[in-house]
């Protein structure tokens, strides 16, 4: 027993007695680099598993040996054989997950090994599919890290409960919850629970000598997943049970199939712990809102699963039926609360402002280490209950001795390679820095990658004359968004069907939590730039199912006005955060099958990367890459990579305008600019710029309020343009990349790709290439440059986001030599997507007889009600029309987001005759569309690029037709399969078998 421990403890037989004899001291993490860095860096898993032993003075801390794949892992147990623990992602290599963990447990059947997956129809039916007797449990990987820590705790909390709660009187909560996806999402929320608000002292159930334990040991979570464990773990620990919180629904013996679900399971168990003790609380949860009259009779709480505040009502139950509270600061004389702290920050703030007699009253009480000991910070307890007012000259050195105390606890929580940001040691020197805790979101954490792989690869100053580097960035973490709707009673807007404008105003003139404000204060003072205002939200840029543009990026100018400075990034932070719920954010939630009740938001404060010129500030181009190219072109491959450059600000390329497209393989030949009368026609014709007046940035659902849009005339005088333009030689007709002539302005980037005056074309190789071996699948980045820099000056090759490309085949190939494409509804051979597609009847097609560029956004709002139509219906179909879809250029094809066409599983780009535009490949569009599982298909009849048999679908009866869409609806399943493999794609009627 550490020393600590034992010198508070009652009597001798408890000083003996050792809490959690049995720990996880080394973790075998299976998984690819960026799953690993994830895991154990952005969370700092290994720096929170150390905060605790601290706390209970204890050593050995566990530490994480990570290898990338199960062939590897099995090589170094056969000679290590002191893993205790082993964590396995899922896609690691042969021999696959379940074998691997079979193979374990055949050597050592009492090591347990849990397998951790991102959430996937296609991977749940392949496990279900699978003999899963290796694995101990499987858990859902939603982009919290806190799941890291609360998987580790479960299974020691499984290892010590017969000792710890039979003999040393620690409490529990019996989980009980058969969904993989669900148990995951409570158990973080549990633990979290139970290590930041103190237990109470028990009622009348519990005598002095357990509620005294209770203090001094966490209480544990029992995981049960059928009826069988569940009455096994009540029966054995019934007595120091808090609660239980079960699912209605589940199976009655472990290894019971799915299907063989009982529906009612948590109602006879309810009903037989209620029998049993009438007070014990029990909350149930379930799909089946019919269960919650029920649960009533019973005496039991009740949550719907797919309620939208979900989690909400999970904290509020626990808080209330299992006696977890605050700390209240009481003032002696009267007994009138004064203050309460629910965690440690707070705690802190409130002993350095209430007044002494409090203060004095509270510490010669030993309130403050009791408090602390029941919530198993046993060092700290310690600590501060060795002083007493006879140690001290005065009250105020007291004060600042205990606050210094809890502030050096909580400093050891910041530790890993994201620098906890702190005013009095933030400089402009900090290159990656948190402010608050939580999740640092998806992007944050792929940039915070990133940033370790440039390091590790030694890119930085690797090209003569360039820096390659991350812009100075800080990120607001979750927990601020969290308090931030709480605090201003914004929770209603999750179930309230709002407006964007109405969300958008209720969040702007509400209050950011004023700890926040005085950290962006400081931070503002080593700011001299222009600031990108970024999401990156829990969910955001995930392995699986990356949500890119879905959330609203804001720019604000520089001013040297600090309390104006202050309150337009205050604005932007309320803009990302009132984008969680906008009505596009909705729809793609939705539609990835994820709760918008689990999205939290985290924002990046990012410089912005470029120079001012004439009250404008950009860089001299910005681009999206891509490791994989799904459209290659002449001797391109796949493989090759693709990238996506642009004069300017970054979201001209991402949303999909007029850009420049070139293979990094071969930066030389550009299709675009291959002849004159293409480079005249097709590259870029207008420039996003910053403007730099305050004024300009203004409240808006668009977070291109202050962009400025120059056209190519305007361009001329600006330094930038030297770096980048060409010009139109209109006597000789042709292209001269002279710096001196004059004439009209093409931006064709012939410098920097033909000449190589930049080497651009060999920064993004290099770049793809570390980011897929270490994410171990393709990747997107964002870059930004900026050329004009003093002579002398290193250029900047900002990299400001990478993302993975998910490829979600189905794994059965599709032979295409048996399929006959003369048969075909559509069919091209330009295509991504996961294989076959079953159910799909409906086929939406724009009528090509009404199509015009200039009616697009009239076809996106018919559209709209057709889609929610289809929604209400549960349909899905395919949707044909010409230009690219989801384009913010309503000229270039029908401008719709996710709540136009989220019914839609298979998306087809059919260029006609009068309006043929380049794919919407590169655009954020494009990537959540394949990142759904959605088919892709581009195909361009009119040049004999595939098929859409249009009159066919015309001869057919309508069951539904506007002026410029048509439904038609087939009497069986269409056979689809948009293959990514072989880039082919075709719909037809299913033949009778």
């Amino acid at each position: 027993m550490n020393q600590c421990l034992e010198k508070y403890l009652p009597d001798d037989s408890l000083a003996q007695y050792r809490f959690m004899k049995y720990r996880i001291h080394k973790i075998l993490l299976v998984c690819c680099s960026y799953d690993g860095y994830i895991l154990e860096e952005d969370g700092h898993i290994e720096s929170q598993i150390n905060q605790e032993y601290l706390d209970l003075n204890m050593s050995n801390p566990p530490s994480f040996t990570r290898v990338s794949s199960t062939s590897e892992a099995l090589s170094l147990l056969a000679g290590d054989d002191s893993f205790d623990f082993i964590l396995t992602m899922y896609n690691v290599g042969e021999p696959d997950v379940f074998t691997f963990a079979r193979t374990i447990k055949r050597h050592h059947p009492n090591r347990p090994v849990a397998l951790l997956t991102s959430f996937s129809k296609d991977i749940y039916r392949r496990i279900e599919e699978q003999d899963r007797s290796g694995l101990d449990y499987i858990f859902c990987w939603h982009g919290n890290t806190d799941l890291i820590i609360a998987i580790i705790k479960l299974i020691e909390d499984h290892m010590n409960a017969p000792e710890d709660i039979l003999q040393g009187g620690v409490q529990a909560i019996l989980l009980v919850e058969d969904s993989i996806r669900f148990y995951s999402t409570y158990l973080p929320e549990l633990y979290k629970l139970i290590l930041l608000q103190n237990t109470e002292f028990l009622k009348d159930a519990f005598n002095e000598q357990q509620q005294v334990l209770r203090k001094r040991a966490r209480p544990k979570i029992l995981l049960a997943t059928s009826y069988e464990e569940a009455t096994e773990l009540y029966d054995r620990y019934k007595k120091n049970l808090l609660g239980v919180i079960s699912d209605v629904g589940f199976v009655l013996h472990r290894h019971d199939p799915p299907q063989s679900e009982k529906l009612d399971a948590g109602i006879d168990l309810c009903r037989r712990i209620k029998a049993d003790n009438p007070l014990m609380p029990v909350l149930l949860q379930s799909s089946q809102t019919a269960y919650a009259d029920e649960a009533a009779r019973l005496g039991a709480g009740f949550i719907a699963k797919n309620s939208k505040t979900l989690l909400t009502q999970l904290h509020e139950y626990i808080s209330k039926e299992f006696a977890f509270g605050d700390f209240v600061f009481k003032d002696p004389d009267t007994g009138a609360e004064i203050g309460r702290a629910k965690d440690l920050a707070q705690m802190q703030q409130m002993i350095a402002t209430i007044p002494d007699r409090a203060f004095e009253y509270h510490t010669s009480q030993n309130h403050l280490s009791k408090w602390l000991y029941s919530r198993g910070l046993f060092p700290l307890a310690a600590s501060i209950r060795q002083y007493n007012k006879s140690h001290f000259a005065s009250v105020e050195e007291h004060r600042r001795v205990l606050e210094n105390l809890i502030r050096d606890y909580r400093t050891l929580l910041g530790q890993g390679v994201v620098a906890r940001f702190a005013p009095e040691t933030y400089s402009d020197a900090v290159a990656f820095a948190r402010i608050g805790e939580g999740s640092l979101g998806g992007k944050a954490r792929g940039l915070a990658f990133m940033n370790s792989m440039l390091i590790k690869y030694r890119q930085y100053d690797r090209h003569e004359g360039v820096r390659i580097m991350i812009p100075r960035s800080v990120v607001i973490a979750t927990e601020y968004f969290d308090e931030f709707i709480d605090r201003n009673g914004l929770k209603y807007i999750i179930s309230k069907e709002s407006s964007d404008e109405e969300i958008l105003s209720e969040f702007v003139t509400s209050t950011i939590p004023q700890r926040l404000q005085e950290e962006l204060k400081a931070y503002i003072r080593t700011v001299r730039t222009p600031l990108a205002v970024r999401s990156s939200s829990k969910l955001e840029d995930s392995h699986y199912q990356p949500f890119a543009g879905i959330y609203s990026t804001y720019m604000i100018p520089y001013t040297e006005n600090e309390d104006q400075m202050l309150r337009l990034v205050l604005r932007a932070v309320k803009s990302v955060y009132a984008s969680v719920y906008f009505a596009a954010s909705r729809a793609y939630i939705q539609t990835s099958q994820n709760l918008i009740s689990e999205e939290k938001m985290a924002v990046i404060l990012q410089e912005v990367c470029g120079t001012e010129q004439n009250g404008l500030y950009f860089p001299t181009f910005s681009g999206v890459a891509r490791s994989i190219n799904y459209y290659p072109i002449g001797d391109e491959k796949p493989e090759d990579g693709v990238c996506n450059i642009a004069m300017g600000l970054g979201k001209l390329v991402v949303d999909g305008g007029r850009t420049l497209r070139f293979s990094p393989r071969y930066p030389q030949k550009v299709l675009q600019t291959s002849t004159p009368e293409l480079a005249l026609r097709d590259t870029q014709n207008e420039v996003l710029a910053l403007s730099l007046r305050p004024e300009e940035f203004r409240t808006s659902i668009d977070d291109a309020v202050n962009l400025r849009r120059l056209t190519l005339q305007e361009i001329g005088d600006y330094r930038n343009a030297r770096h980048v333009c060409s010009v139109w030689d209109r006597e000789n007709e042709r292209i001269s990349d002279s710096p001196f002539d004059r004439g009209r302005r093409i931006i064709t980037f012939n410098n920097i790709l033909k000449y190589n005056t930049f080497p651009l074309a060999e920064i993004v190789s290099d770049i793809l290439r570390i980011g897929a071996e270490e994410m171990r699948c393709p990747v997107e980045v964002e870059f930004a440059v900026n050329m004009d820099v003093a002579p002398g000056r290193q250029r900047i090759f900002n990299l400001l986001q990478i993302r993975p490309i998910i490829d979600n085949q189905d794994n059965r190939p599709i032979d295409w030599s048996r399929e006959d494409t003369s048969r075909a509804l559509i069919y091209g051979e330009s295509a991504l997507g996961i294989g076959r597609m079953t159910e799909i009847a409906d086929i939406v097609y724009v009528r090509s007889e009404t199509f015009s560029s200039l009616v697009t956004e009239k076809i996106a709002d018919e559209l709209l009600g057709l889609n929610a139509r289809l929604h209400d219906e549960g349909r899905s179909y395919i949707l044909v029309g010409p230009g690219r879809w989801g384009s913010s250029d309503p000229y270039l094809g029908v401008p719709v987001k996710w709540t136009h066409i989220s019914e839609a599983k298979v998306i087809v780009e059919c260029n006609i005759e009068s309006f043929d535009v380049e794919p919407s490949q590169g655009t954020h569009f494009f990537q959540n569309v394949t990142s759904l599982g959605v088919g892709y298909l581009t195909i361009n009849p009119s040049r004999g690029e595939g098929i859409f048999r249009e009159q066919l679908l015309d001869a057919r009866p309508a069951v539904w037709e506007g002026r410029y869409l048509r439904l038609v609806r087939f009497e069986r399943p269409l056979w689809v399969a948009i293959d990514g493999r072989s880039n082919r794609g075709m719909v037809r009627e299913e033949t009778e078998e």
